[in-house]
Protein backbone atom coordinates (compact mmCIF):
# COMPACT_ATOMS: atom_id res chain seq x y z
CA UNK A 1 0.00 0.00 0.00
CA UNK A 2 1.03 3.55 -0.52
CA UNK A 3 2.36 5.32 2.94
CA UNK A 4 0.09 7.67 4.43
CA UNK A 5 0.53 10.05 7.41
CA UNK A 6 -1.19 9.64 10.49
CA UNK A 7 -3.94 12.02 9.94
CA UNK A 8 -4.18 10.41 6.37
CA UNK A 9 -5.17 7.03 8.38
CA UNK A 10 -7.44 9.02 10.42
CA UNK A 11 -9.13 10.32 7.41
CA UNK A 12 -9.34 6.78 5.30
CA UNK A 13 -10.68 5.41 8.90
CA UNK A 14 -13.53 7.80 9.45
CA UNK A 15 -14.26 7.99 5.72
CA UNK A 16 -14.40 4.23 5.40
CA UNK A 17 -16.90 4.13 8.14
CA UNK A 18 -19.22 6.74 6.16
CA UNK A 19 -18.96 9.35 8.12
CA UNK A 20 -19.34 13.43 6.71
CA UNK A 21 -16.48 15.98 6.69
CA UNK A 22 -18.42 17.71 9.45
CA UNK A 23 -18.76 14.60 11.64
CA UNK A 24 -15.07 14.05 10.79
CA UNK A 25 -14.32 17.17 11.54
CA UNK A 26 -16.15 17.32 15.32
CA UNK A 27 -14.16 14.02 15.93
CA UNK A 28 -10.81 14.91 15.12
CA UNK A 29 -11.12 18.55 16.33
CA UNK A 30 -10.79 20.44 13.13
CA UNK A 31 -12.74 22.31 10.37
CA UNK A 32 -15.10 20.46 7.88
CA UNK A 33 -13.07 22.48 5.33
CA UNK A 34 -10.18 21.01 6.67
CA UNK A 35 -11.95 17.80 6.78
CA UNK A 36 -12.97 17.89 3.91
CA UNK A 37 -9.42 19.02 2.11
CA UNK A 38 -7.78 16.05 3.58
CA UNK A 39 -10.01 13.62 2.21
CA UNK A 40 -9.85 15.32 -1.27
CA UNK A 41 -5.84 15.14 -0.61
CA UNK A 42 -6.08 11.63 0.32
CA UNK A 43 -9.06 10.09 -2.80
CA UNK A 44 -6.36 12.27 -4.98
CA UNK A 45 -3.17 10.47 -3.32
CA UNK A 46 -4.85 7.26 -3.69
CA UNK A 47 -6.79 7.43 -6.67
CA UNK A 48 -9.75 6.99 -5.40
CA UNK A 49 -13.31 8.14 -6.75
CA UNK A 50 -15.59 8.15 -4.31
CA UNK A 51 -17.19 6.54 -0.55
CA UNK A 52 -17.75 3.00 -1.86
CA UNK A 53 -13.58 2.81 -3.38
CA UNK A 54 -12.62 4.37 0.23
CA UNK A 55 -14.13 1.57 2.33
CA UNK A 56 -13.14 -0.95 -0.06
CA UNK A 57 -9.50 -0.06 -0.30
CA UNK A 58 -9.33 0.66 3.79
CA UNK A 59 -11.05 -3.65 3.75
CA UNK A 60 -7.98 -4.00 1.56
CA UNK A 61 -5.43 -2.88 3.74
CA UNK A 62 -7.12 -4.34 6.81
CA UNK A 63 -7.92 -1.36 8.61
CA UNK A 64 -10.22 -1.93 11.23
CA UNK A 65 -14.07 0.20 10.67
CA UNK A 66 -16.26 0.16 13.15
Amino acid sequence: PIPLTRREMQILSLAAQGLTARETADRLGISPLTARKHRENLMRKLSLHNAAEIAAYAVRIGLPIG
